[in-house]
């Protein structure tokens, strides 16, 4: 049963500490939402636990297992998925090729014709499109091959880093219906997502970051009646 936890995590960008202290755990078949403002530190979290920013102190434990200084490469191979802010895509890559480039031929998952027919039973839309670059697709779609790169590669825990951001009212119901979907199937879920009531509404847990700290955190329909969540993330 796969669970993420983050122990007294600091980052520092030069002089400028951007996590300090930062706890949390994200629980086995869950979805944990991160919230806060812009510049709290959500994605500088996600960074880290990749091993693409370097904590000065503190730890990262997958399933108790230490892989807070892995490289990028290892902690995907250690069963981390993230799918970025922005989506990251490769224009000229079609959405095939950009699944491919996830896929892993050492899981026990099926082959990778099976994993390829998974991905696009889980995005219908993107049937007969197989061979569509990158730059041709929607905002959706593109998000489509960006959750479904990360997938192919079997992740115990997949993180979202503003998976909504630029899309249509009725695609972000997709995009977060999804998100539900896949922690149903017992994926550990990691949200940051501007949309902090949306958030809230499809979460267990969540934990809000102020200037690189945890300010509150709790389960996510409890956080939905704090005053100070009210003010600072819903609009209250």
């Amino acid at each position: 049963m796969a669970s993420l936890k983050i122990e007294d995590l600091f980052v520092n960008y030069g002089h400028v500490q951007a996590l300090k202290g930062v706890s949390m755990t994200a629980e086995h078949g869950a979805i944990t939402a991160v919230l806060g403002a812009n510049g709290s530190g959500k994605s500088t979290l996600l960074s880290a636990v990749m091993g693409v920013a370097r904590p000065r102190r503190g730890r990262v434990l997958l399933d108790d297992r230490d892989i807070t200084r892995l490289s990028p490469t290892a902690t995907a191979r250690s069963g981390i998925g993230l799918v970025p802010e922005g989506r990251a895509l490769f224009p000229s890559l079609s959405v095939n090729e950009h699944f491919l480039l996830g896929a892993r031929k050492d899981l026990a998952g099926g082959t990778e014709s099976d994993q390829l027919a998974y991905l696009y039973d889980l995005f219908p839309a993107l049937r007969g499109r197989e061979d569509t670059r990158a730059v041709m697709l929607s905002g959706g779609e593109q998000q489509m091959v960006a959750i479904g790169r990360a997938l192919i590669s079997g992740p115990k825990v997949l993180m979202l880093d503003e998976p909504s951001l630029g899309l249509a009212p009725k695609l972000i119901d997709q995009v977060l219906m999804l998100v539900e979907r896949l922690r149903n199937e017992g994926t550990t879920i990691v949200l940051i997502e501007q949309n902090a009531r949306a958030a809230l509404e499809i979460a267990d847990h969540a934990y809000v970051l102020h200037a690189g700290t945890v300010q509150v955190s709790g389960e996510a329909a409890a956080l939905t009646q704090e005053d100070a969540v009210e003010r600072a993330y819903l609009g209250g």
